[in-house]
Protein backbone atom coordinates (compact mmCIF):
# COMPACT_ATOMS: atom_id res chain seq x y z
CA UNK A 1 0.00 0.00 0.00
CA UNK A 2 3.00 2.44 0.84
CA UNK A 3 4.57 1.78 -2.23
CA UNK A 4 1.38 2.16 -4.52
CA UNK A 5 1.12 5.53 -2.42
CA UNK A 6 4.68 6.86 -3.28
CA UNK A 7 4.10 5.96 -6.99
CA UNK A 8 1.01 7.80 -7.01
CA UNK A 9 3.27 10.53 -5.77
CA UNK A 10 5.29 10.42 -8.30
CA UNK A 11 3.03 10.31 -10.92
CA UNK A 12 1.69 13.48 -9.65
CA UNK A 13 4.42 15.42 -9.18
CA UNK A 14 5.64 14.33 -12.96
CA UNK A 15 2.56 15.66 -13.78
CA UNK A 16 2.75 19.14 -12.42
CA UNK A 17 6.50 19.45 -13.74
CA UNK A 18 4.96 18.73 -17.31
CA UNK A 19 1.65 21.42 -17.22
CA UNK A 20 2.98 24.68 -18.08
CA UNK A 21 2.38 27.50 -15.72
CA UNK A 22 -0.03 30.72 -17.05
CA UNK A 23 1.49 32.51 -14.26
CA UNK A 24 -0.27 36.42 -14.64
CA UNK A 25 -3.67 35.30 -15.96
CA UNK A 26 -4.56 32.62 -13.90
CA UNK A 27 -7.80 31.85 -15.57
CA UNK A 28 -7.96 32.39 -19.47
CA UNK A 29 -11.55 34.57 -20.12
CA UNK A 30 -11.11 33.71 -23.72
CA UNK A 31 -12.45 30.73 -25.02
CA UNK A 32 -10.11 28.38 -26.03
CA UNK A 33 -12.31 27.49 -29.24
CA UNK A 34 -13.37 29.87 -31.67
CA UNK A 35 -16.22 31.79 -30.55
CA UNK A 36 -18.58 34.52 -30.29
CA UNK A 37 -17.95 36.86 -27.12
CA UNK A 38 -20.10 39.88 -26.07
CA UNK A 39 -16.77 42.53 -25.33
CA UNK A 40 -16.24 46.15 -24.64
CA UNK A 41 -14.21 47.76 -27.71
CA UNK A 42 -13.68 51.15 -27.55
CA UNK A 43 -10.67 53.95 -28.42
CA UNK A 44 -7.93 54.40 -25.48
CA UNK A 45 -5.40 56.67 -24.41
CA UNK A 46 -2.49 55.48 -22.75
CA UNK A 47 -0.62 57.41 -19.28
CA UNK A 48 2.87 57.49 -18.00
CA UNK A 49 3.97 59.22 -15.30
CA UNK A 50 1.90 62.08 -15.75
CA UNK A 51 1.87 62.35 -20.13
CA UNK A 52 -0.65 61.12 -21.49
CA UNK A 53 -0.67 59.13 -25.78
CA UNK A 54 -2.91 57.97 -27.86
CA UNK A 55 -3.36 54.54 -28.65
CA UNK A 56 -3.11 53.47 -32.27
CA UNK A 57 -6.05 50.18 -32.25
CA UNK A 58 -8.96 49.84 -29.88
CA UNK A 59 -9.31 48.35 -26.72
CA UNK A 60 -11.02 45.43 -26.04
CA UNK A 61 -12.20 44.72 -22.85
CA UNK A 62 -13.98 41.04 -21.48
CA UNK A 63 -15.14 39.62 -18.31
CA UNK A 64 -12.73 42.22 -16.46
CA UNK A 65 -9.68 42.05 -18.73
CA UNK A 66 -8.37 44.36 -21.19
CA UNK A 67 -6.54 43.83 -24.41
CA UNK A 68 -4.47 45.74 -26.85
CA UNK A 69 -3.32 44.75 -30.57
CA UNK A 70 0.32 43.53 -30.54
CA UNK A 71 1.25 46.64 -33.27
CA UNK A 72 0.20 48.51 -30.25
CA UNK A 73 1.72 46.56 -27.80
CA UNK A 74 5.04 46.79 -29.51
CA UNK A 75 4.55 51.06 -30.25
CA UNK A 76 3.86 51.41 -26.62
CA UNK A 77 7.49 49.31 -25.38
CA UNK A 78 8.88 50.13 -28.59
CA UNK A 79 10.01 46.98 -29.96
CA UNK A 80 10.11 45.39 -32.89
CA UNK A 81 7.99 42.65 -34.42
CA UNK A 82 8.15 40.00 -37.01
CA UNK A 83 5.07 37.83 -37.73
CA UNK A 84 6.58 36.09 -41.21
CA UNK A 85 6.63 32.56 -39.48
CA UNK A 86 3.30 32.56 -38.05
CA UNK A 87 4.50 33.32 -34.63
CA UNK A 88 4.82 36.56 -32.75
CA UNK A 89 8.28 37.83 -32.19
CA UNK A 90 9.10 40.71 -30.53
CA UNK A 91 13.00 41.83 -30.33
CA UNK A 92 14.58 45.18 -28.87
CA UNK A 93 15.08 46.28 -25.79
CA UNK A 94 11.78 47.52 -23.80
CA UNK A 95 11.42 51.56 -23.81
CA UNK A 96 8.07 53.36 -22.78
CA UNK A 97 7.12 55.35 -25.98
CA UNK A 98 5.38 58.64 -24.37
CA UNK A 99 3.82 60.84 -26.92
CA UNK A 100 2.12 63.20 -26.37
CA UNK A 101 1.92 65.11 -30.27
CA UNK A 102 -1.83 63.88 -32.02
CA UNK A 103 -1.74 63.07 -35.41
CA UNK A 104 -5.22 64.32 -36.98
CA UNK A 105 -8.11 64.27 -34.56
CA UNK A 106 -9.03 62.66 -30.89
CA UNK A 107 -11.48 60.00 -31.56
CA UNK A 108 -14.75 60.71 -30.64
CA UNK A 109 -16.32 57.16 -29.48
CA UNK A 110 -20.66 57.10 -29.26
CA UNK A 111 -21.56 58.41 -25.39
CA UNK A 112 -22.23 55.04 -24.16
CA UNK A 113 -24.82 54.15 -21.38
CA UNK A 114 -22.13 53.84 -18.77
CA UNK A 115 -21.17 56.99 -19.33
CA UNK A 116 -24.46 58.37 -18.33
CA UNK A 117 -24.67 55.83 -15.10
CA UNK A 118 -27.03 56.89 -12.64
CA UNK A 119 -28.85 55.65 -10.18
CA UNK A 120 -31.78 57.63 -7.91
CA UNK A 121 -33.55 55.46 -5.25
CA UNK A 122 -34.99 57.12 -2.29
CA UNK A 123 -32.99 57.72 0.65
CA UNK A 124 -33.52 59.26 4.04
CA UNK A 125 -29.86 60.56 4.50
CA UNK A 126 -29.61 64.22 4.10
CA UNK A 127 -26.28 63.57 1.83
CA UNK A 128 -24.74 61.23 0.01
CA UNK A 129 -22.32 59.77 -2.61
CA UNK A 130 -21.82 56.89 -4.59
CA UNK A 131 -18.95 56.33 -6.69
CA UNK A 132 -17.98 53.44 -8.72
CA UNK A 133 -14.54 51.61 -9.46
CA UNK A 134 -12.00 54.83 -10.78
CA UNK A 135 -15.06 56.80 -12.02
CA UNK A 136 -14.68 60.31 -10.11
CA UNK A 137 -18.13 61.71 -11.43
CA UNK A 138 -20.91 59.73 -8.75
CA UNK A 139 -23.29 57.96 -9.77
CA UNK A 140 -25.39 58.97 -7.13
CA UNK A 141 -25.51 61.97 -5.37
CA UNK A 142 -27.89 63.68 -2.72
CA UNK A 143 -26.51 66.97 -1.21
CA UNK A 144 -23.08 66.14 -2.27
CA UNK A 145 -21.15 70.00 -1.36
CA UNK A 146 -23.19 70.36 1.51
CA UNK A 147 -21.47 70.78 5.06
CA UNK A 148 -22.26 68.51 7.47
CA UNK A 149 -20.42 66.74 10.26
CA UNK A 150 -18.85 63.96 9.88
CA UNK A 151 -18.18 62.13 13.32
CA UNK A 152 -16.33 58.70 13.45
CA UNK A 153 -16.14 58.62 10.05
CA UNK A 154 -13.14 60.75 9.73
CA UNK A 155 -11.43 58.08 11.36
CA UNK A 156 -11.04 56.93 7.91
CA UNK A 157 -8.43 59.91 7.66
CA UNK A 158 -7.04 58.78 11.01
CA UNK A 159 -6.41 55.19 10.03
CA UNK A 160 -5.13 56.41 6.40
CA UNK A 161 -2.78 58.66 7.88
CA UNK A 162 -1.36 55.77 10.54
CA UNK A 163 -0.69 53.45 7.44
CA UNK A 164 0.66 56.29 4.98
CA UNK A 165 3.51 56.96 8.06
CA UNK A 166 3.63 54.11 10.78
CA UNK A 167 4.79 50.88 10.47
CA UNK A 168 1.92 48.49 11.27
CA UNK A 169 4.47 45.75 13.51
CA UNK A 170 5.60 48.94 15.56
CA UNK A 171 5.06 48.91 19.04
CA UNK A 172 3.17 51.66 20.37
CA UNK A 173 2.97 53.01 24.06
CA UNK A 174 -0.40 54.54 24.60
CA UNK A 175 0.38 58.28 25.36
CA UNK A 176 -1.45 60.29 28.25
CA UNK A 177 -3.87 61.78 25.37
CA UNK A 178 -5.63 58.80 25.54
CA UNK A 179 -7.33 59.46 28.74
CA UNK A 180 -8.38 63.09 27.96
CA UNK A 181 -11.02 61.95 25.26
CA UNK A 182 -14.39 63.73 26.18
CA UNK A 183 -15.78 61.17 28.96
CA UNK A 184 -19.22 60.58 26.34
CA UNK A 185 -16.90 59.68 23.85
CA UNK A 186 -17.03 55.97 22.25
CA UNK A 187 -13.65 53.97 23.94
CA UNK A 188 -11.80 51.17 22.91
CA UNK A 189 -10.68 50.73 26.76
CA UNK A 190 -6.96 51.51 25.58
CA UNK A 191 -4.93 53.30 28.55
CA UNK A 192 -1.81 55.42 28.93
CA UNK A 193 1.02 53.30 29.39
CA UNK A 194 -0.59 50.22 27.18
CA UNK A 195 1.93 48.65 24.86
CA UNK A 196 0.39 47.23 21.60
CA UNK A 197 1.45 46.76 17.86
CA UNK A 198 0.23 49.86 15.21
CA UNK A 199 -2.21 47.19 13.52
CA UNK A 200 -3.71 45.85 17.11
CA UNK A 201 -4.70 49.98 17.25
CA UNK A 202 -5.96 50.54 14.02
CA UNK A 203 -8.41 47.73 15.02
CA UNK A 204 -9.69 49.40 18.35
CA UNK A 205 -10.01 52.34 16.49
CA UNK A 206 -12.19 50.94 13.65
CA UNK A 207 -14.32 48.30 15.51
CA UNK A 208 -15.22 49.96 18.78
CA UNK A 209 -14.86 53.50 16.92
CA UNK A 210 -12.22 54.41 19.89
CA UNK A 211 -11.45 57.97 20.14
CA UNK A 212 -8.76 56.90 22.79
CA UNK A 213 -7.31 54.98 20.40
CA UNK A 214 -7.68 57.93 17.58
CA UNK A 215 -5.69 59.95 20.05
CA UNK A 216 -2.54 57.05 20.88
CA UNK A 217 -2.77 56.51 16.81
CA UNK A 218 -2.52 60.62 16.30
CA UNK A 219 0.35 60.99 19.31
CA UNK A 220 2.58 58.04 17.81
CA UNK A 221 2.49 59.06 14.76
CA UNK A 222 3.13 63.25 15.07
CA UNK A 223 3.96 63.09 18.16
CA UNK A 224 1.32 65.34 19.64
CA UNK A 225 -2.75 64.98 18.90
CA UNK A 226 -2.29 69.00 17.51
CA UNK A 227 0.38 67.90 14.94
CA UNK A 228 -1.93 64.82 13.83
CA UNK A 229 -4.49 67.33 13.29
CA UNK A 230 -2.35 69.70 10.68
CA UNK A 231 -1.57 66.44 9.16
CA UNK A 232 -5.07 65.05 8.53
CA UNK A 233 -6.29 68.70 6.81
CA UNK A 234 -3.16 69.20 4.78
CA UNK A 235 -3.98 65.59 3.53
CA UNK A 236 -7.38 66.50 2.70
CA UNK A 237 -6.28 69.27 0.66
CA UNK A 238 -4.21 67.23 -1.20
CA UNK A 239 -6.87 64.80 -1.86
CA UNK A 240 -9.14 67.51 -3.46
CA UNK A 241 -11.26 67.30 -0.25
CA UNK A 242 -11.54 71.40 0.20
CA UNK A 243 -14.21 71.85 2.16
CA UNK A 244 -13.08 69.32 4.91
CA UNK A 245 -11.89 71.08 8.30
CA UNK A 246 -10.54 68.39 11.22
CA UNK A 247 -10.42 69.74 14.62
CA UNK A 248 -9.30 66.20 15.74
CA UNK A 249 -8.65 62.59 15.21
CA UNK A 250 -11.62 61.03 16.28
CA UNK A 251 -14.92 63.05 15.26
CA UNK A 252 -16.33 63.87 18.53
CA UNK A 253 -18.67 67.00 17.91
CA UNK A 254 -17.05 70.80 17.10
CA UNK A 255 -18.54 73.64 15.25
CA UNK A 256 -16.15 73.86 12.86
CA UNK A 257 -15.39 70.32 12.27
CA UNK A 258 -17.01 69.59 8.74
CA UNK A 259 -17.19 67.57 5.38
CA UNK A 260 -19.20 66.97 2.80
CA UNK A 261 -20.60 63.59 1.22
CA UNK A 262 -18.18 64.49 -1.95
CA UNK A 263 -14.94 65.29 0.16
CA UNK A 264 -15.45 62.09 2.43
CA UNK A 265 -16.08 59.66 -0.38
CA UNK A 266 -12.32 61.06 -1.83
CA UNK A 267 -10.85 60.51 1.37
CA UNK A 268 -12.52 57.04 1.60
CA UNK A 269 -11.49 56.08 -1.86
CA UNK A 270 -8.02 56.40 -0.83
CA UNK A 271 -7.70 54.52 2.21
CA UNK A 272 -9.66 51.60 0.15
CA UNK A 273 -6.41 51.80 -2.32
CA UNK A 274 -4.94 49.68 1.00
CA UNK A 275 -5.44 46.21 1.16
CA UNK A 276 -4.85 46.74 5.35
CA UNK A 277 -7.63 49.13 5.48
CA UNK A 278 -10.43 47.07 4.17
CA UNK A 279 -9.25 44.29 6.04
CA UNK A 280 -9.41 46.28 9.36
CA UNK A 281 -12.58 47.93 8.56
CA UNK A 282 -14.34 44.82 7.74
CA UNK A 283 -13.15 42.47 10.31
CA UNK A 284 -16.80 41.91 12.28
CA UNK A 285 -14.73 41.41 15.17
CA UNK A 286 -10.74 41.25 16.80
CA UNK A 287 -9.52 39.65 19.91
CA UNK A 288 -6.41 41.72 20.86
CA UNK A 289 -3.80 40.43 23.65
CA UNK A 290 -1.47 43.42 24.94
CA UNK A 291 0.38 44.45 27.84
CA UNK A 292 -0.52 47.71 30.16
CA UNK A 293 1.51 49.62 31.64
CA UNK A 294 3.17 47.06 34.20
CA UNK A 295 3.94 44.46 31.48
CA UNK A 296 1.24 42.63 32.64
CA UNK A 297 -0.81 41.00 30.15
CA UNK A 298 -4.33 42.08 29.22
CA UNK A 299 -6.78 41.74 26.32
CA UNK A 300 -9.66 42.64 24.66
CA UNK A 301 -12.59 41.72 22.33
CA UNK A 302 -13.89 44.66 20.08
CA UNK A 303 -16.95 44.40 17.74
CA UNK A 304 -17.46 46.61 14.40
CA UNK A 305 -20.19 48.54 15.05
CA UNK A 306 -21.18 48.03 11.40
CA UNK A 307 -24.14 45.81 11.57
CA UNK A 308 -23.34 45.81 7.80
CA UNK A 309 -20.28 43.48 8.02
CA UNK A 310 -21.10 41.46 11.34
CA UNK A 311 -23.16 38.05 9.64
CA UNK A 312 -25.14 37.91 13.23
CA UNK A 313 -26.76 40.96 11.99
CA UNK A 314 -30.22 41.77 10.43
CA UNK A 315 -28.53 43.99 8.27
CA UNK A 316 -25.53 41.77 7.03
CA UNK A 317 -24.76 42.32 3.43
CA UNK A 318 -22.52 39.90 2.44
CA UNK A 319 -20.95 42.37 -0.75
CA UNK A 320 -20.08 44.97 1.61
CA UNK A 321 -16.33 44.75 2.46
CA UNK A 322 -15.79 47.38 4.68
CA UNK A 323 -17.02 50.41 6.56
CA UNK A 324 -17.30 53.38 9.43
CA UNK A 325 -20.00 54.25 11.45
CA UNK A 326 -20.40 57.23 13.00
CA UNK A 327 -22.87 58.74 15.44
CA UNK A 328 -23.13 62.40 17.70
CA UNK A 329 -26.04 64.27 18.32
CA UNK A 330 -25.07 66.84 16.02
CA UNK A 331 -24.11 64.69 13.19
CA UNK A 332 -26.96 62.20 13.33
CA UNK A 333 -26.03 58.92 12.18
CA UNK A 334 -23.15 58.34 9.55
CA UNK A 335 -21.72 55.63 6.96
CA UNK A 336 -19.39 55.16 4.91
CA UNK A 337 -19.38 51.42 3.02
CA UNK A 338 -17.11 49.94 0.75
CA UNK A 339 -18.53 47.01 -1.79
CA UNK A 340 -17.55 44.98 -4.36
CA UNK A 341 -20.16 43.12 -7.35
CA UNK A 342 -19.09 41.79 -10.77
CA UNK A 343 -15.93 43.28 -10.72
CA UNK A 344 -16.77 46.64 -10.12
CA UNK A 345 -16.01 48.72 -6.52
CA UNK A 346 -18.03 51.11 -4.82
CA UNK A 347 -18.12 53.94 -2.00
CA UNK A 348 -21.07 54.63 -0.84
CA UNK A 349 -21.63 58.06 1.75
CA UNK A 350 -24.28 58.52 4.16
CA UNK A 351 -24.38 61.48 6.20
CA UNK A 352 -26.98 62.71 8.69
CA UNK A 353 -29.32 60.03 8.56
CA UNK A 354 -30.66 57.74 11.02
CA UNK A 355 -29.51 54.20 12.82
CA UNK A 356 -31.01 51.61 10.86
CA UNK A 357 -32.67 53.40 8.34
CA UNK A 358 -28.63 54.19 6.91
CA UNK A 359 -28.13 50.44 6.48
CA UNK A 360 -31.25 50.72 4.24
CA UNK A 361 -30.59 53.25 2.27
CA UNK A 362 -27.35 51.89 1.58
CA UNK A 363 -27.97 48.16 0.85
CA UNK A 364 -30.70 50.22 -1.59
CA UNK A 365 -28.09 52.26 -3.14
CA UNK A 366 -26.08 49.50 -3.61
CA UNK A 367 -28.77 47.21 -5.29
CA UNK A 368 -29.72 49.87 -7.15
CA UNK A 369 -26.01 50.08 -8.66
CA UNK A 370 -25.42 46.13 -8.87
CA UNK A 371 -28.93 46.22 -11.08
CA UNK A 372 -28.00 49.21 -13.64
CA UNK A 373 -24.51 48.40 -13.98
CA UNK A 374 -25.88 44.58 -15.10
CA UNK A 375 -28.01 46.23 -17.81
CA UNK A 376 -25.22 48.95 -18.94
CA UNK A 377 -23.30 46.02 -19.38
CA UNK A 378 -25.82 43.95 -21.75
CA UNK A 379 -26.02 47.02 -23.44
CA UNK A 380 -22.63 48.53 -24.22
CA UNK A 381 -21.16 45.45 -25.72
CA UNK A 382 -20.54 44.27 -29.24
CA UNK A 383 -20.69 41.31 -30.32
CA UNK A 384 -17.39 40.16 -32.12
CA UNK A 385 -16.32 36.36 -33.36
CA UNK A 386 -12.53 35.58 -31.34
CA UNK A 387 -10.15 32.60 -32.26
CA UNK A 388 -7.40 31.76 -29.86
CA UNK A 389 -4.22 32.35 -31.40
CA UNK A 390 -2.38 29.09 -32.21
CA UNK A 391 1.74 30.30 -32.49
CA UNK A 392 3.81 31.04 -30.16
CA UNK A 393 4.97 34.62 -28.65
CA UNK A 394 8.32 35.05 -28.06
CA UNK A 395 10.59 38.28 -26.79
CA UNK A 396 14.00 38.45 -27.59
CA UNK A 397 13.99 34.54 -28.51
CA UNK A 398 12.18 33.84 -24.84
CA UNK A 399 8.90 31.78 -25.12
CA UNK A 400 6.33 33.63 -23.02
CA UNK A 401 3.22 32.46 -24.60
CA UNK A 402 1.96 31.01 -21.27
CA UNK A 403 2.44 34.16 -18.93
CA UNK A 404 -0.32 36.07 -21.44
CA UNK A 405 -3.12 35.65 -23.09
CA UNK A 406 -3.62 35.93 -26.95
CA UNK A 407 -6.48 35.98 -29.35
CA UNK A 408 -7.09 36.97 -32.84
CA UNK A 409 -9.99 38.77 -34.38
CA UNK A 410 -10.53 39.99 -37.58
CA UNK A 411 -6.76 38.99 -38.36
CA UNK A 412 -4.97 41.16 -35.84
CA UNK A 413 -3.73 39.64 -32.82
CA UNK A 414 -4.41 40.72 -29.68
CA UNK A 415 -2.55 40.17 -25.98
CA UNK A 416 -4.03 41.38 -22.71
CA UNK A 417 -3.02 44.60 -21.44
CA UNK A 418 -0.01 42.63 -18.23
CA UNK A 419 1.82 41.91 -21.51
CA UNK A 420 3.13 45.40 -20.78
CA UNK A 421 4.54 44.41 -17.10
CA UNK A 422 5.80 41.16 -17.81
CA UNK A 423 7.91 42.43 -20.41
CA UNK A 424 9.38 45.61 -19.03
CA UNK A 425 10.91 45.72 -15.72
CA UNK A 426 10.37 49.56 -15.63
CA UNK A 427 6.29 48.68 -15.47
CA UNK A 428 4.99 47.44 -12.19
CA UNK A 429 1.21 46.82 -13.21
CA UNK A 430 -1.45 48.43 -15.99
CA UNK A 431 -4.80 48.91 -15.05
CA UNK A 432 -7.69 49.93 -17.69
CA UNK A 433 -10.59 52.71 -16.48
CA UNK A 434 -13.54 51.55 -16.39
CA UNK A 435 -15.59 54.21 -18.48
CA UNK A 436 -14.44 56.21 -21.08
CA UNK A 437 -12.55 59.62 -19.80
CA UNK A 438 -13.14 62.96 -21.99
CA UNK A 439 -9.54 64.20 -23.12
CA UNK A 440 -8.14 67.41 -24.88
CA UNK A 441 -5.28 68.53 -26.78
CA UNK A 442 -3.99 71.97 -27.51
CA UNK A 443 -1.95 72.94 -30.41
CA UNK A 444 -1.78 68.85 -30.98
CA UNK A 445 -0.45 68.25 -27.88
CA UNK A 446 -2.63 66.22 -25.33
CA UNK A 447 -3.34 67.68 -22.01
CA UNK A 448 -2.62 65.82 -18.54
CA UNK A 449 -4.85 66.62 -16.03
CA UNK A 450 -4.33 65.94 -12.02
CA UNK A 451 -7.31 64.48 -10.04
CA UNK A 452 -9.70 66.04 -12.07
CA UNK A 453 -10.67 65.12 -15.45
CA UNK A 454 -12.72 67.69 -18.24
CA UNK A 455 -16.04 67.60 -18.04
CA UNK A 456 -19.25 69.01 -20.68
CA UNK A 457 -21.68 71.55 -19.17
CA UNK A 458 -24.31 72.58 -21.66
CA UNK A 459 -22.63 72.02 -24.28
CA UNK A 460 -19.71 73.30 -23.74
CA UNK A 461 -16.07 71.49 -22.35
CA UNK A 462 -14.38 72.51 -19.32
CA UNK A 463 -11.19 71.81 -18.02
CA UNK A 464 -8.77 71.77 -14.95
CA UNK A 465 -7.22 75.69 -15.06
CA UNK A 466 -3.90 74.74 -14.01
CA UNK A 467 -2.79 72.35 -16.82
CA UNK A 468 -4.20 74.39 -19.75
CA UNK A 469 -2.85 77.41 -18.41
CA UNK A 470 0.42 76.39 -18.29
CA UNK A 471 0.54 74.91 -21.48
CA UNK A 472 -0.97 77.67 -22.81
CA UNK A 473 1.55 80.30 -21.55
CA UNK A 474 -0.48 82.01 -18.76
CA UNK A 475 0.94 82.27 -15.45
CA UNK A 476 -2.14 81.87 -12.82
CA UNK A 477 -3.01 84.14 -10.17
CA UNK A 478 -5.77 83.17 -7.81
CA UNK A 479 -7.86 85.46 -5.57
CA UNK A 480 -9.60 84.05 -2.77
CA UNK A 481 -11.08 87.00 -1.79
CA UNK A 482 -13.05 87.53 -4.72
CA UNK A 483 -13.06 84.01 -5.89
CA UNK A 484 -11.33 85.27 -9.00
CA UNK A 485 -8.96 83.30 -11.82
CA UNK A 486 -6.27 85.38 -13.60
CA UNK A 487 -4.41 84.03 -16.77
CA UNK A 488 -1.37 86.29 -17.81
CA UNK A 489 1.20 87.02 -20.32
CA UNK A 490 3.48 89.13 -21.88
CA UNK A 491 0.53 90.49 -24.02
CA UNK A 492 -2.71 89.24 -22.45
CA UNK A 493 -4.60 88.99 -19.01
CA UNK A 494 -7.51 87.25 -18.55
CA UNK A 495 -10.29 87.19 -15.78
CA UNK A 496 -12.84 85.09 -14.61
CA UNK A 497 -15.08 84.70 -11.53
CA UNK A 498 -16.25 81.84 -10.24
CA UNK A 499 -19.93 81.05 -10.62
CA UNK A 500 -20.15 84.11 -13.19
CA UNK A 501 -20.41 84.25 -17.11
CA UNK A 502 -18.70 87.58 -16.77
CA UNK A 503 -15.13 87.62 -18.03
CA UNK A 504 -12.67 90.15 -19.53
CA UNK A 505 -10.03 90.31 -21.79
CA UNK A 506 -6.88 93.12 -21.63
CA UNK A 507 -10.32 94.93 -19.47
CA UNK A 508 -13.04 94.35 -22.35
CA UNK A 509 -15.97 92.63 -20.97
CA UNK A 510 -16.77 89.37 -22.28
CA UNK A 511 -20.05 86.93 -21.65
CA UNK A 512 -18.99 83.10 -21.57
CA UNK A 513 -21.22 80.36 -22.30
CA UNK A 514 -20.40 78.58 -19.07
CA UNK A 515 -18.70 80.15 -16.17
CA UNK A 516 -15.86 78.49 -14.17
CA UNK A 517 -16.68 76.35 -11.53
CA UNK A 518 -14.51 74.31 -9.12
CA UNK A 519 -15.02 70.36 -8.81
CA UNK A 520 -13.44 68.14 -6.38
CA UNK A 521 -11.69 70.73 -5.14
CA UNK A 522 -10.09 71.64 -8.78
CA UNK A 523 -10.92 74.85 -10.72
CA UNK A 524 -12.32 74.01 -14.02
CA UNK A 525 -12.44 76.94 -17.03
CA UNK A 526 -14.48 76.62 -20.39
CA UNK A 527 -11.85 75.33 -23.04
CA UNK A 528 -13.57 77.13 -26.01
CA UNK A 529 -13.49 80.80 -24.53
CA UNK A 530 -9.83 80.21 -23.51
CA UNK A 531 -8.41 78.84 -27.10
CA UNK A 532 -10.35 81.35 -28.94
CA UNK A 533 -8.53 84.39 -26.94
CA UNK A 534 -5.70 83.00 -26.91
CA UNK A 535 -5.52 81.97 -31.01
CA UNK A 536 -4.90 78.04 -29.46
CA UNK A 537 -5.83 74.93 -31.65
CA UNK A 538 -7.92 73.07 -29.47
CA UNK A 539 -9.38 69.30 -29.83
CA UNK A 540 -11.42 66.94 -27.22
CA UNK A 541 -12.31 63.48 -27.68
CA UNK A 542 -13.49 60.38 -25.28
CA UNK A 543 -11.82 56.82 -24.88
CA UNK A 544 -10.58 54.64 -22.22
CA UNK A 545 -7.32 55.30 -20.14
CA UNK A 546 -4.41 52.57 -19.85
CA UNK A 547 -2.99 53.74 -16.53
CA UNK A 548 0.90 52.43 -16.37
CA UNK A 549 2.88 52.54 -13.13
Amino acid sequence: MFRCKQVFMLALISLLILVPFRSSTAEAAIPSTPSQIQAYEDSYFYSYNGIESIGSSPLITYKQQSYLTIDDAASILGLSIDKSSGDIRFSGSPTLNTQQVVAGFLPKDPTKASDQFRINPAIGAQGAVVLEDDNPTPIFSKNQNQHLFPSSTQKIMTALLAIENGNLSDMVTVGPGAATVPFDSSKAGVLPGDRMTLEQLLYALMLPSGNDAAVAIAEHIAGSHQAFVKMMNVRARELGATRTHFENAHGYHHPRQVTTPADLALIAKEAAKHPIFKKVAGAPSYFASFNDRNGRQKSKMWRNTNALVRPDSTYFTSSVSAGKTGYTSASRHNLVSFASSNGHDYVVVLLRGERNQRYIDTRNLLHAAYSKRAQINRDDKTRMNVSPFNGRLFVNDRDMTEQVELFTRNGQEYVSIDFLSVVSPAISSVKASTNQQIKAALNGDLLSFDQVEPTIRNGRMLVPVRSFFERAGLHMHWDASTKTIEGRSADMVIRMQLDSRHASVNGQAVLLDVPATVESGRTLVPLRFISEVTGSQVDWGRGKTLFIY
